[in-house]
């Protein structure tokens, strides 16, 4: 299976939306995206087309998180299932997520 990401551009904000699967045999095909990314207010990560996570491609979300630092941008996660919130929950993805944008935990 492959991973395919969808870019939609909307004023200062990208939406990415992720196809497929995020593994260790895909992760690094959302890096030359994310690598593109300039003078962006908002990422938004939807995820309501992934089929399946693991713990490489909570890695390549958090290179996501990481850059926003970088480049000063917000990230917004969407279309999670329940099973991937409580992963997320679990591994603290989400702490992390508001510690680095400046939000109380």
């Amino acid at each position: 299976m492959e991973l395919l990401v969808k870019k939609e551009v909307k004023g200062s904000t990208i939406t990415f939306i992720l196809e497929g699967i995020l593994d260790i045999t895909t992760a690094n095909v959302m890096d030359p995206y994310l690598a593109e990314i300039d003078s962006i207010e908002v990422l938004v990560i939807d995820l309501s087309q992934l089929e399946f996570l693991d713990s490489t491609g909570i890695g390549s979300l958090m290179n996501a998180i990481y850059l926003s630092q970088e480049k000063d941008f917000k990230i917004k996660l969407q279309g999670i299932d329940e099973l991937t919130d409580q992963i997320f929950e679990t591994v603290g993805l989400y702490q992390i997520l508001k510690a680095m944008q400046g939000e109380v935990v």
